[in-house]
């Protein structure tokens, strides 16, 4: 069956291609834990907080873009990762994300975060840098904790490299031309700080606002939510919803 989008068999090849580089990351993975290190694969690190310090350590080394694919990641009040994108958008990188349709389920403010994200095919996650950098992740460490990679070999690198080219020719951009995001910059700063458990007096100090125009924000993205109140909107943000708040996109 062929459709608009390229069909069952372009899903089934990146199926293919991203199999056959995770397959490539959890060997050469294992071999290092094992300590049999190989060259051009390094660990990043190893659980969430240390992944973020490593990526913050990574972020000054770009110097012409950053791509990037998700397929699934749930909002975090305090995620590092949009301070390092600001960050680089600053300092002038072409920064590109293409995000799973369900991404924009599980975290509501994706598109308004960064409303250039696109929506493709997303089967793996990983960073591309400069073309000559890739952030892969690899099975769990021996904890259970998350395992992140940097790889400048070869066989990670140009299959990293293919299976970007590939996601990024068949993205479409979440947010519509001619659209506004569904959040304002200020709702999602509001957001953030309300799914942090910030109050909203709080809130007003730190945005420079008053406390009546948080409450009227909080009002506007309860709405945009579909939430019944505060708490199911707080849990909206950090469970997701049933659909993108831009509204249901078929993909």
């Amino acid at each position: 069956m062929t459709t608009a989008d390229g069909g069952e068999a372009e899903r089934h090849d990146l199926f293919r291609r991203v199999g056959r580089l995770s397959a490539t990351v959890n060997d050469l993975a294992l071999d290092h834990l094992a300590g049999r290190t190989a060259s051009g694969f390094s660990l990043l690190g190893a659980g969430v907080r240390n992944i973020d310090d490593g990526l913050t350590a990574l972020e000054p080394q770009a110097r012409r873009s950053v791509w990037s694919i998700l397929p699934s990641t749930r909002f975090r009040p305090h995620d590092a990762s949009h301070e390092l994108n600001e960050r680089s958008a600053q300092r002038g990188l072409d920064l590109r994300t293409v995000v799973s349709p369900h991404c924009l389920t599980v975290n509501p403010l994706m598109s308004s975060i960064d409303p250039a994200v696109r929506v493709g095919h997303v089967f793996t996650t990983f960073i591309l840098v400069d073309g000559s950098a890739a952030v892969v992740f690899g099975p769990p460490g021996n904890h259970g904790e998350p395992t992140a990679w940097r790889a400048t070999r070869s066989d990670v690198l140009g299959a990293v490299t293919d299976i970007w080219t590939r996601v990024w020719a068949s993205s479409r951009p979440a947010v519509p031309p001619g659209d506004e995001p569904p959040f304002t910059r200020r709702q999602v700063l509001v957001a953030s700080r309300l799914a942090a458990g910030t109050k909203d007096a709080a809130i007003a100090r730190e945005l420079g606002v008053s406390v009546r125009t948080v409450v009227s924000e909080v009002a506007a993205i309860v709405e945009r939510l579909g939430a019944r109140g505060r708490l199911d909107a707080v849990h909206a943000l950090g469970a997701g919803l049933t659909t993108p708040a831009t509204g249901p996109h078929a993909y």
